[in-house]
């Protein structure tokens, strides 16, 4: 569930985005809610600073990189390559999948079999299951 906290009530006077989480999927997360919820936090952060053309060091698009290309992509990857999976398992259609992706059917379709046809990925079965840092 997703809320937001707005002015005078948010921490920094503009807007605190807040996820909750029920119990059962904070042990199901585990400590990759927190690290997942930073790097979204790096993502806002680093667009923010670019569409107001504020200065950054090298350090801080080094970490900026790191946090985004090294860490989140590998990891968004793997989640939407298993909700994929998970799709295709329940019978869900090429159709509802190229809708979903916003391409054309034949790239849906080539995509899913391209997936379908190899083991589950790292990522996909860390998203799986959790697993490496």
């Amino acid at each position: 569930m997703l809320d937001y906290q707005y002015g005078d009530d948010a921490r920094q006077g503009a807007t605190d985005i807040i996820i909750s989480l029920t119990p059962e999927e904070v042990r199901r997360l585990g400590v990759d809610a927190a690290v997942l919820a930073d790097w979204f936090d790096t993502a806002l952060w680093v667009l923010a600073r670019l569409r107001n053309g504020h200065e950054m060091t090298a350090q801080d698009w080094h970490t900026a990189i790191n946090d985004l290309d090294h860490r989140l992509l590998p990891r968004i990857e793997g989640i939407r390559d298993a909700v994929i999976r998970a799709h295709a398992a329940a019978g869900g259609s090429v159709g509802d999948l190229a809708l979903a992706m916003d391409v054309p059917r034949s790239t849906a379709q080539y995509r899913r079999e391209v997936l379908l046809a190899a083991p589950p990925g790292l990522w996909e079965s860390w998203a799986l299951s959790g697993g490496p840092e």
